[in-house]
């Protein structure tokens, strides 16, 4: 699998920064270049091999720059390709919950606030459908959206906004080339490490310069002489000495350099534990980390354990995503001599609905991707099977009908209802509650309940339970809007007529 090794230029001579700066000027320069001539409503189209051409005699760049500035270029039209279409199905999702949210609603404040956002979604919802039926892009700003209305605003200079529009430059690596040809990494007599790096720019009209500067790659020892985490250095070096491809891109930040190095990680072949002989974990995500339950090859339950941190859901920016790491850490950790398989939800991370800054804040999108994409990565490392399911339903099923059973948590109920489902075992609708949706609906509904799908039936059984908790606090004096859970284990007894 591919991973990412984030290091470091230490100080170099003014004249070689320099050189690298300029290296970053022409390189970004031939990318817009590049992505203006590529991009479908492009007004001076070309093909890709004379767009190459024209960016080594226009910006002094060697085949290789020229050919990774189009790559790059490529690479953005297609994302932004792909954007499109993700943005106009969250649209057109987010319309369709705030009409439905528009006809319940009562107050005039509400509908006032809610008609302003159905406005504002429909024109992006416009917007993106224009691009797909032209089959064209959204603008692209190099340099970054926010940093160019700062620009506008006069917050940061024209030399401040140029810096960061060309502030980096890539080199793919190639086997052919024993690892990366423009820009290399290499050792000394003394083992120092250097970033050797192609300027382009030929020295006495025959050959390329190069510049060689100190590389710092990460790795911490702790007071015995080991290294913490991954030693990510010795990782590196390995593929250097074995002359392996690697991807380098050079970034520019607060006048320091830093590298970000791409190689091709080693991991052990994944071997099945043969969840349906000895069982299987199943897992929830939640915005505070994980919730395991283990089962047994007939889907029985064993135990479950919680591993979570509440500051997950207030931390920021960096310190989020190595909280994310370090929770992924300790669930594998905690399996891996097991003997398990592991089963999670196949999740599509979509910005489909809408609310309040404070609950997106908590349920944020980030989270969940992060989690299981460190989560995998750590299972791939430690060669235990990863096995996806659809996550429909899970929550739901897990409360009303294992949380009470067990004594868990609905996120440990969550959890065993993955791992069942892994398993290839469908969920039966309990007596109790089907006596409940027999006594609230009429014979015709009550008919139609029956023949519908099971995942249906259990989003009907949903339904009817809030909406009867609801009455149950109305008769009580309760306001039921202030209930986001609906407390079905406080009011379960009631419902089920065994109070």
């Amino acid at each position: 699998m591919k991973t990412t090794i984030k290091a470091k230029l230490l100080e170099m001579p003014s004249e070689e920064s320099e050189k690298l700066d300029n290296l970053m000027l022409r390189f970004s320069s031939a990318i817009r270049f590049a992505f203006n001539r590529r991009k479908p409503d492009a007004y001076d189209p070309m093909n890709k091999g004379d767009l190459e051409k024209l960016l080594q005699s226009k910006y002094k760049l060697n085949s290789r720059y020229a050919k990774d500035a189009v790559m790059k270029a490529d690479s953005i039209i297609s994302s932004q390709k792909e954007l499109v279409k993700e943005y106009h199905r969250n649209y057109k999702s987010k319309v369709k919950q705030v009409k439905q949210e528009l006809k319940r609603a009562k107050s005039k404040q509400k509908i006032h606030a809610l008609k302003t956002k159905l406005d504002k979604y429909q024109r992006k919802l416009e917007e993106y459908q224009k691009h797909l039926n032209e089959g064209t892009i959204p603008k692209v700003i190099f340099g970054g959206k926010e940093n160019y209305k700062a620009r506008c605003e006069g917050k940061i200079s024209n030399q401040e906004w140029k810096e960061l529009r060309n502030n980096k430059f890539c080199s793919r690596g190639d086997k052919t080339k024993k690892g990366n040809l423009n820009t290399r990494i290499v050792l000394d007599k003394e083992d120092n490490i250097f970033l050797r790096i192609n300027t382009s720019i030929k020295k006495n009209n025959s050959r390329y310069e190069y510049i060689k500067i100190p590389l710092y790659l990460p790795q911490k020892e702790n007071l015995e002489g080991k290294v913490n985490g991954r030693d990510y250095k010795s990782m590196v070096l390995d593929v250097v000495s074995k002359e392996k491809p690697y991807y380098v891109e050079v970034i520019r930040k607060d006048n320091q350099y830093y590298v970000h190095i791409t190689i091709e990680e080693k991991t052990p072949e994944i071997k099945s534990a043969n969840p349906e002989q000895v069982g299987i974990i199943g897992i929830d995500t939640n915005p505070d980390g994980f919730a395991l339950t283990c089962l047994d090859q007939e889907g029985n339950y064993k135990w479950h354990k919680c591993i979570t941190n509440p500051e997950l859901t207030s931390a920021k920016g960096n310190r989020r995503a190595n909280l994310c790491g370090e929770l992924a850490k300790e669930v594998v950790e905690f399996i891996k001599n097991k003997g398990y398989s592991i089963a999670i939800e196949d999740l599509e991370f979509k910005r489909n609905r809408y609310g309040n800054k404070k609950f997106e804040r908590i349920s944020h999108q980030f989270v969940y991707r992060k989690l299981l994409t460190f989560l995998e990565r750590g299972c791939k490392r430690e060669g235990i099977e990863v096995i996806k399911v659809n996550p429909a339903f899970t929550s739901i099923i897990g409360k009303y009908k294992y949380q009470h059973q067990f004594g868990i948590s609905v996120h440990n109920s969550a959890a065993l209802v993955i791992g069942r489902r892994a398993l290839g075992f469908n969920e039966r609708i309990p007596k109790q509650l089907i006596q409940v949706m027999s006594s609230y609906l009429n014979r015709v509904k009550f008919m139609n309940f029956i023949s519908s799908s099971q995942w249906s039936k259990w989003g009907k059984i949903d339904y009817i339970i809030k909406t009867l908790i609801k009455n149950i606090k109305k008769e009580g004096g309760e306001n039921p809007a202030y209930s986001k859970d609906y407390a079905y284990s406080k009011y379960r007894k009631k419902l089920l007529g065994i109070a």
